[in-house]
């Protein structure tokens, strides 16, 4: 019976991502405390490391509307999801929110760099999101973790138009 259970656990794991949810006005009260800088670009590893989230992240970092109203300066993030509240609430402040894809040992580089000089080992290439997974990123994740926010090149732009243009039409 236990077997049972363990099977459909992994099962379960590979069909969802598993998002650690991390809301605008907790980095808002991080910029205003000191612990973050809003010139530079605000990554996964960031927000790891100043405790906008707990210390285990699986999959990667939802960012959430909660607190909208407290983003008054442009930031700029780089997260695994967005919610459209805090997406449009950045941008209406003159910020970018960047959408990237980690593989799970791509993940592990960007938050523990340190684990792979400690092995002897070299940082791992960017891996390429799966198919269903490509419409729902705007680039693949860099490494070493980036400190300066790149601009987005014209497809990407349309790219990320026309995705939002098909959410649009889908929930109207």
């Amino acid at each position: 019976m236990e077997w049972c259970i363990w099977r459909c656990w992994r099962i379960v794991e590979r069909l969802f991502e598993f998002l650690r949810p991390c809301g605008l006005g907790k980095i808002a009260k991080l910029i205003n405390a000191g612990k973050i800088d809003s010139s530079e670009l605000i990554t996964m590893k960031t927000l790891k490391e100043t405790g906008a989230i707990g210390k285990q992240i699986k999959d990667g970092i939802r960012l959430m509307g909660r607190g909208a109203e407290e983003i008054k300066w442009p930031i700029h993030l780089e997260v695994s999801r967005t919610t459209a509240r805090a997406k449009a609430a950045v941008e209406a402040a003159g910020g970018t929110v960047r959408l990237v894809y980690y593989n799970k040992l791509g993940f592990r580089a960007l938050l523990k760099p340190e684990w792979f000089e400690k092995k002897g080992r070299l940082l791992p290439k960017a891996a390429r999101p799966p198919p269903k997974q490509r419409d729902k990123v705007d680039s693949i994740g860099r490494l070493p973790a980036p400190t300066k926010p790149l601009p987005f090149t014209p497809e990407e732009l349309e790219f990320a138009a026309k995705r939002d243009a098909a959410r649009l039409s889908v929930t109207a």
